[in-house]
């Protein structure tokens, strides 16, 4: 029995597939993308809890608490971002018995964005048929070790799901762009961020360089071919982006004024101080070598095979013409994004996450279609890149997600959270039980950058938060005051308190402020044998 199937070609002659070998080599497809899985799951799931809440996450998850408390969305158009994070977290924190401030746990608000991210390593399987399994194993290989990309996945904030939202926009633009489906996921996207304009003005800036780069192929009626061809596809995609935009920001149609706020936020957004950076910025964090805590940081590999990939698309024909005209998008659109997040002073490294998603699926097509003539050197190179850069990005990320997951001198631990303010509920709990009353509550925080201080009193319920402090201020039995308040706070409270200085967050600390009576009677518990 022959182990050949006779199949036609496009110029109608005919080849022999040996079906042993396809099937042996699809095997090997499959335990690779098993293997790609296990190890995104485990960088992205292990030890999910371990790193101290950051002020971003704390503040996430307390309109997520309000939501479910109350059953109303929780949107600021100068300062929050969209809703979809709360919609995706709720079921989940529901499902698992957390319902309300006090019962949220980071384990579970972090299985969100951590499944998000498992997912975009895996979308690169859709793209399989389309251009191959070798490009699309190595983008999802690359996404899977990616520092930046684990390190936001493993934090409840917004960023991951933009990136997914936008990968699947992409996607669905150059693959599917039928059935609104890309204006459905640039919904999605926008209901994760604002930042969906940005991804807009990036793409249809690459579609315009990209015609006028191909202009050559062009006849003078191509535009208006091109509308007659693929108009419904458009105006089905700009319908669904409406509906199902407003239907998440108006809280499944319930709510209409959160569909203007959603507008105005474009108009009235305010970003926070301390974050202006140079254009530069995020070329230097992602792609220039820096040694710090021990642990040279960088993504320069990974660069150099999108770059790879580039050249081939411009300069080169050795990629199909399909593979080239979707290389070129892609690039051009990831080049916009660094230009669009780089010319906005307001700068954190989260920002990146779908830029750098772009990257990894371009250094998957550096290996697109190379079967064609390539010489040997090359492609030993490329092979040595390849493995150069899985094991540097898993090694950075095994840092950056572990010892270093809440220090200053990882890059990605943008503001983190010192880890000696996870004791303070604890502590305070211990105070309680020796003080004057068995309590140390009313507790007030006076200043405004706290955060993420209230996720560790959640436990205590009754709380008061100034910008300045009361006048009877030192009748409370404990007092946080960060920086901003310790001139005001300190004479207050100089004869009635002890301070003891807490880290909050990186280069920030917080005071705390302990009155004197329940001082004495801890001091004294805390020496009895």
């Amino acid at each position: 029995m022959s182990n050949s199937l006779y199949k036609p070609c496009e110029n109608g002659r005919s080849f022999n597939v040996d079906v042993r070998r396809l099937g042996k080599r699809s095997v090997i497809y499959l335990i690779a993308w098993l293997g790609v899985f296990a190890v995104a799951a485990f960088l992205r799931f292990n030890d999910l809890a371990s790193r101290p809440v950051h002020c971003d996450e704390a503040t996430g998850a307390r309109l997520l608490a309000k939501r479910m408390e109350t059953g109303r969305p929780q949107f600021d158009p100068t300062h929050f971002h969209g809703p979809l994070q709360s919609l995706m977290a709720e079921p989940v924190c529901r499902l698992r018995g957390e319902t309300t401030w006090t019962s949220l746990t980071r384990t579970t608000l972090r299985m969100v964005p951590a499944s998000v991210g498992l997912l975009i390593v895996m979308l690169p399987l859709l793209w399989r048929r389309r251009f191959g399994d070798a490009p699309m194993l190595l983008a999802g290989g690359m996404l899977a070790v990616s520092p930046l990309l684990v390190y936001y996945s493993r934090m409840f904030i917004h960023e991951t799901l933009l990136g997914c939202a936008g990968l699947l926009a992409l996607m669905a633009l150059i693959s599917r762009p039928r059935y609104g489906l890309p204006g459905i996921f640039l919904a999605v996207l926008f209901a994760a961020k604002e930042s969906v304009v940005i991804t807009l003005i990036a793409w249809i800036c690459a579609a315009v360089a990209l015609a006028v780069w191909n202009r050559r192929a062009f006849d003078s009626q191509w535009l208006l071919t091109a509308w007659r061809a693929h108009r419904w596809n458009a105006l089905g995609s700009l319908a669904a982006f409406v509906v199902v935009s407003v239907a998440f920001y108006s809280d499944g149609f319930r709510n209409f004024r959160g569909v203007a706020d959603a507008v105005r936020t474009f108009f009235i957004y305010k970003t926070g101080e301390g974050h202006d950076q140079p254009f530069h910025h995020y070329l230097q964090l992602l792609l220039w070598p820096r040694k710090s805590a021990g642990i040279w940081w960088y993504g320069t590999p990974v660069a150099l095979l999108a770059a790879v990939a580039v050249a081939r698309a411009f300069l080169a024909q050795s990629m199909r013409p399909g593979t080239r005209l979707t290389v070129q998008f892609i690039a051009l659109g990831t080049a916009a994004h660094f230009v669009g997040y780089g010319l906005i002073a307001y700068k954190t490294p989260w920002l990146m996450v779908f830029p750098w998603i772009q990257v990894c699926v371009l250094a998957g097509f550096s290996v697109a279609d190379w079967n064609l003539p390539i010489r040997r050197a090359a492609s030993v190179a490329l092979a040595l890149t390849i493995a150069f850069a899985a094991v540097t990005q898993f090694r950075q990320t095994r840092f950056a997600n572990g010892r270093l997951a809440s220090d200053e001198r990882n890059p990605f631990a943008y503001v983190p959270t010192r880890r000696n303010i996870e004791s303070v509920g604890p502590w305070l709990e211990k105070v309680a039980a020796v003080a004057p009353g068995k309590t140390v509550e009313p507790i007030a925080v006076i200043g405004t950058g706290y955060w993420p201080l209230p996720w560790y009193l959640r436990q205590f319920h009754t709380i008061g938060y100034w910008t300045e402090p009361p006048p009877d201020l030192a009748r409370f039995p404990i007092v946080f005051a960060v920086p901003e308040a310790e001139t005001s706070v300190t004479p207050q409270l100089a004869a009635t308190h002890t301070p003891l200085p807490r880290g909050l967050r990186a280069n920030v600390a917080v005071t705390l402020y302990v009155r004197n009576d329940i001082w004495q009677a801890w001091t004294q518990a805390d020496r009895r044998p």
